[in-house]
């Protein structure tokens, strides 16, 4: 009788120990977000919002971020970079798309990290809102895709309200100056409130990427804001293809390796290529002014200390007068 008290007492010490010890590694990634949650709040159906959460690497090494994915297919979630290094910071924007439900939605996102020590730990992040039946966004948001800068571009939203014949919307208001918008009402009667929100891209926009909101304001108080996502990829004189390369999956031994082609309309030179390193490296430059450069991208696993799911970006700086650098996106998976 006493051994088996014995066994039983050091059986528990045994399973106490191991919900401490990853009640532990959970609390050390959970430390490096400040907030771990986000009410959206009331929003109209069809809407897609989002919210940042940030990740602050107080650590005295390198993190990555392996995994994003959340327990419903409504919200998703995209980080704007893997690895984040001692001191430096990650945005993980979490993206709820309302199309398809109506009342309270709660979701988690489900974010895993790994320390360049080997610590692994998945942070949980609880997002919701309240989806309104009377308000309707048609589409839910505006993306334009590839744009040719100078080139002109629109496109047209509506936003539907039932039941109100008082119901206005008041104000626009909008971070980027690279926008034109337009809001018109189109229908006014006891059975609802029509508007028409037409957004276009100015012609003398900068190659690059626009992610952004426009936030209409309304006279309902409960639901006094209607978040307008606007998304497009402006491209110049100089564009790289592709954009997003993936080098699939890097084995011990092994050096994957793919090309992107950054052309332009008139000969150019690169003037230097940022974020190589860690084992990635980008090499192919021309010496001379030409129109088109193929470049090598390759990821050397002896170099690197990383492993998983990798993402890295590069800058390409050219001397063409106005244009700024053009930006490649690598990504593979490292095998332990």
């Amino acid at each position: 009788m006493r051994y088996d008290r014995i066994v039983s007492f050091l059986s528990a010490l045994v399973v106490l120990a191991g919900f401490g010890s990853s009640a532990f590694a959970a609390r050390w990634a959970d430390a490096l977000f400040d907030e771990h949650g986000h009410d959206f709040g009331a929003v109209p159906r069809g809407a897609i919002v989002r919210h940042p959460f940030v990740l602050n690497n107080r650590l005295a090494e390198a993190v990555s971020i392996i995994d994003v994915h959340a327990s419903c297919g409504c919200t998703s979630g995209q980080a704007n970079m893997s690895v984040v290094p001692p001191g430096g910071r990650a945005t993980v924007t979490a993206q709820m798309d309302t199309r398809n439900f109506v009342g309270h939605k709660a979701t988690t996102l489900f974010v895993t990290v790994v320390s360049s020590s080997g610590r692994e730990a998945e942070v949980r992040f609880n997002v919701s809102s309240e989806i309104q039946s009377d308000t309707v966004l048609n589409p839910g948001a505006i993306h334009f895709g590839v744009v040719i800068k100078g080139k002109p571009t629109q496109q047209t939203l509506t936003i539907e309200h039932l039941g109100s014949i008082d119901w206005k919307l008041v104000r626009m208001a909008s971070s980027s100056r690279v926008l034109t918008a337009k809001l018109v009402e189109t229908a006014r009667s006891e059975s609802g409130v029509g508007y028409s929100l037409t957004v276009g891209v100015k012609p003398d926009v900068s190659a690059g990427i626009i992610d952004t909101e426009i936030v209409i304001s309304t006279s309902d108080p409960a639901t006094p804001r209607i978040p307008v996502r606007v998304t497009a990829q402006v491209i110049g004189d100089i564009t790289a293809t592709p954009s997003l390369l993936s080098l699939g999956s890097a084995k011990a031994g092994t050096k994957p390796r793919g090309k992107v082609l950054v052309r332009a309309n008139k000969p150019f030179q690169i003037v230097s290529i940022e974020g190589a390193g860690e084992g990635f490296s980008v090499t192919g430059a021309n010496d001379q002014p030409v129109r088109m450069h193929q470049l090598t991208v390759e990821y050397d696993p002896s170099k690197g200390t990383l492993r998983g799911d990798l993402k890295r970006s590069f800058k390409i700086v050219t001397d063409l007068p106005g244009e700024p650098p053009v930006e490649i996106t690598t990504t593979l998976h490292v095998d332990p």
